[in-house]
């Protein structure tokens, strides 16, 4: 008998409904005892048992996205398996550095949160030590000094291994090859290992190569400036024993000039066997003109802004037009600058500059219209020379009557001219000017103004300034140091050097600790008038603290002494302090604060001083 199957009757909307509800709160429920639900953030990172390699730098070497120092950022998301990438990667980091033998361990804290806070334990064994350093001359002809490159190594026997040390010991010879004319010089090298007895021997083999010379420079120009202005920058001549630094020093010379946007010194393709080797040159024109806007504020000028223009190669000559405006609570200033580079063919550059300029300055204030005219050139030992002439004509004014008892000579309202030859000369090893962490700056000004040339005001002012700056062990740890001694005199038929004309000392880029052009001599109400010589100088430490942020430690001394026959570096006054600075692209932005050792007037002179600067202090 057959059956037949009765009708599919569909639930109700609201059983279905029921069934729904009740699988995603199971399944809600199965997947909070498996833990799946929660996604992890990642809230620390700790590195335990670092010991030769500071935490700092192994926490740099991780992938992972670590949790920002500020605490209102969203914690970055957190995956086990880029920990136990990164657990690899610090291996390998560690063998680089010397270390055969380190085991790092991980743990992991997980909250009911799903925070996480990832716990590295870093156990680093044994360094391997080099054990000697073995050097193979192949050709031992070649013109270097492998005694004096042997004692400055920079990984020496007894040291920990490392490879970038390694790296670097090659890279001295291969520098020195092409700096003494051995440019295809090779060094090759090998380490053997010894991970039982923890030590490594190095053997480096130098083959030097020909000896070669450099050729004819062929120029390609895609400005409109003469030749002798490049050819006559260049570090080099032919027939000279090939140099890769002399390139280098050659660009950095062009770079100066500020007329050429890119510049390029490539040695010719040349067949294997030669040894005379010309050199392309390259330049291509950089921009016409610029403008620069600038705002800020300082201790000593409060608010400050400044206009500046300048217009580039003018009449196709590399000549330069520079115009600058500036305004301050202290100072205000127009000034106007024409450099004619290597003028009438010849290696000096003519500059023609002059301005106006009013002061306002503690215990007096200044008016000034002033002209120089200079004739510059470049000496070898990177010596930077000048003689010119310079005319000033200057109306001091707001002089307080108590300096007026003491300066007799100062006169308010009395047109002071002065004529005088000027002469300087500078030296300038540095490796960048804006934030300089290696090299020195040497310099010697001389103004000698005499009746002969007119004007109602003599004398003789000499100034000579050392700057010298050294990296101490890693980028960024820099030792800075500055020494100034200055003297004017009056001369001929003047009895006294005016106010305008004096040294004043203290406050920023001075000494520390002490209020702006208030340190040395002063009148009865405790105005400051200045001296005619100054001693000063300054030792700061720089100190990398994280990115760009740097901390600074600094000891300054200085006086302002009345007469040149009374300087005494037993009256020397003293400040110390600390400071901080962020690296800007125009130069670190600081404030300091320092703190006068042994105060000059107690009444007088607050214990400590703050200074907001942009810009290095020296």
């Amino acid at each position: 008998m057959r059956r037949t199957a009765a009708p599919y009757r569909y639930p109700s909307p609201w059983l279905t409904a029921l069934c729904l509800w009740l699988g995603v709160g199971l399944s809600a429920a199965m997947g909070a005892e498996s833990g799946a639900a929660l996604p992890l953030t990642l809230v620390a990172v700790e590195i335990r048992g670092a010991k030769i390699i500071p935490a700092a730098q192994v926490k740099d070497q991780l992938s992972l996205e670590l949790p920002s120092r500020w605490p209102w950022k969203k914690p970055p998301p957190f995956r086990p398996e880029d920990l136990e990438n990164d657990l690899e990667r610090l291996k390998i980091f560690y063998r680089r550095q010397g270390f055969y033998h380190t085991t790092i361990t991980s743990q992991l804290q997980v909250d009911e949160q799903g925070r996480v806070r990832a716990i590295l334990q870093v156990e680093e064994g044994p360094f391997i030590r080099v054990n000697q350093i073995k050097v193979e001359v192949r050709d031992p002809g070649a013109d270097l000094d492998y005694a004096q490159l042997a004692r400055e190594h920079p990984l020496k026997p007894g040291q920990r291994f490392t490879e970038r040390g390694y790296d670097e010991l090659r890279a001295q010879y291969v520098t020195a090859l092409q700096d003494h004319g051995h440019p295809r010089g090779q060094v090759r090298g090998r380490v053997y290992l010894d991970e039982l007895e923890n030590r490594a021997d190095i053997h480096l083999t130098v083959e030097p190569g020909p000896r070669c010379v450099f050729g004819e420079v062929q120029l390609i120009k895609h400005a409109n400036v003469p030749d002798y202005l490049i050819l006559r920058k260049l570090t080099f001549r032919p027939g000279e024993v090939f140099s890769f630094r002399k390139l280098y020093e050659s660009q950095r010379q062009l770079y100066e000039t500020d007329l050429f946007k890119s510049v390029s010194l490539t040695p010719a393709e040349v067949p294997e066997g030669e040894t005379v080797i010309p050199v392309v040159v390259e330049v291509h024109r950089g921009k016409r003109g610029t403008v620069k806007v600038g705002v800020g504020y300082g201790e000593v000028d409060l608010f400050r802004a400044r206009l500046a223009l300048r217009l580039r190669n003018l009449g196709g000559g590399g000549r330069l037009l520079d115009l600058e405006g500036k305004y301050s609570l202290r100072e205000s200033r127009v000034t106007g600058t024409f450099t004619n580079p290597q003028f009438l063919a010849s290696r000096w550059d003519a500059v023609v500059q002059g301005g106006w300029v009013e002061w306002d300055l503690p215990g007096f204030q200044d008016r000034a219209f002033f002209t120089q005219a200079r004739l510059e050139r470049d000496l070898p030992w990177r010596l930077r020379f000048y003689a010119g002439h310079g005319l000033e004509f200057a109306r001091p004014f707001g002089i307080p009557n108590e300096t007026l008892f003491i300066l007799r000579e100062a006169r308010p309202d009395k047109l002071f001219t002065a004529s005088m030859l000027l002469f300087g000369v500078r030296r300038d090893t540095t490796d960048r000017s804006l934030d300089p962490e290696s090299g020195h700056i040497l310099s010697l000004t001389q103004e000698l103004a005499l009746d002969f040339l007119g004007g109602n005001l003599q004398f003789s002012r000499t100034v000579a300034e050392a700057r010298g700056y050294r990296t101490l062990g890693r980028p960024g740890l820099v030792l800075a140091g500055r020494l100034k001694f200055g003297v004017i005199e009056p001369i001929q038929g003047t009895g006294e050097i005016p106010l305008f004309r004096r040294f004043f000392a203290g406050g920023a880029g001075s000494v520390r600790g002490y209020r702006f052009n208030y340190l040395g001599p002063r009148n009865e109400a405790g105005t400051p008038i200045g001296g005619e010589a100054i001693l000063e100088g300054n030792a700061e430490l720089r100190v990398p603290l994280y990115k760009e942020f740097r901390g600074v430690v600094f000891f300054d001394f200085g006086n302002v002494y009345f007469r040149t026959q009374e300087v005494d570096p037993g009256h020397l006054k003293y400040a110390a302090g600390l400071g901080l600075r962020y690296r800007t692209p125009i130069g670190p932005l600081g404030v300091d604060v320092g703190f006068p050792l042994n105060r000059q007037d107690p009444r007088q002179d607050p214990p400590y001083r703050f200074i907001f600067s942009i810009g290095q202090q020296f």
